[in-house]
């Protein structure tokens, strides 16, 4: 092996190690047994998850917005319905404001679209005079 090869390659690998090193210790921030990212709760945020039925142990800001969150979805209209979002895709085909009904406006459009250019080149196409060589 060449002696500036191994040279770059030792400096590639120490640099490498450095960084590695470094960045080792990022995830700590993010990890925590309870979820809530090394922070203990404050009394506001243990009050608001008694309220909540937030477990102590688990009780952070990120819990407290996720339950909120949960509760806010559950408290629509549809919530979590099997249902969907109450939009009927299949119902009434020949109503213009129905969301199919307008799908298949789209689709017609295009089709009379694209397919009028294909059959234009295919036209084109049939119509060209054989050139001899």
């Amino acid at each position: 092996m060449n002696k500036p090869i191994a040279i770059a390659s030792a400096l590639v690998t120490s640099v490498l190690m450095v960084v590695v090193a470094a960045s080792s210790d990022a995830h700590a921030q993010y990890y925590s047994a309870g979820g809530g990212g090394g922070q203990t709760a404050t009394p506001q945020q243990l009050q608001e998850c008694q309220q909540l039925n937030i477990p102590q142990g688990t009780c952070s800001d990120l819990t407290i917005l996720a339950k909120k969150r949960l509760t806010s979805a559950e408290s629509t209209t549809y919530g979590n319905a099997p249902t969907g979002s109450g939009t009927a895709m299949l119902a009434n085909i020949s109503d213009p404001n129905s969301a199919l009904g307008q799908m298949a406006i789209y689709v017609g459009a295009l089709g009379a679209i694209f397919g009028g250019v294909a059959a234009a080149f295919f036209l084109k196409g049939r119509s060209s005079k054989q050139v001899t060589t």
